[in-house]
């Protein structure tokens, strides 16, 4: 199997040592080969949103809630405040 290793890292974005090279090219011809096997698999009968779990997302309302308390000592905590505000320096001039 030819694979050219620099126009792999070059598609990819990498910078590659002669090591990292010369591993490569030993390591990547099996890994395309499994690929390759695991295309074989017949997949017809699964259905493709399967999923591997039993897991479930769970809603729940999305509500908005406050707790005064939080907020009162986040202000409070705040250098520089107005009001129930919190005042921040403006980058624009």
């Amino acid at each position: 199997m030819d694979i050219n290793l620099d126009h792999i890292a070059k598609l990819a974005k990498l910078r590659l040592t002669e090591a990292e090279k010369e591993l490569l090219g030993r390591q990547l011809p099996s890994i395309v080969e499994y690929v390759a096997k695991l295309q074989e698999v017949d997949t017809s009968g699964i259905d493709p949103k399967a999923y591997l779990t039993d897991a479930t997302n769970v809603f729940r309302s999305d509500e908005p809630t406050t707790v005064q308390a939080e907020r009162d000592a986040a202000v409070a905590a705040f250098p520089k405040s107005a009001g129930d505000a919190l005042e921040v320096p403006g980058i624009f001039k």
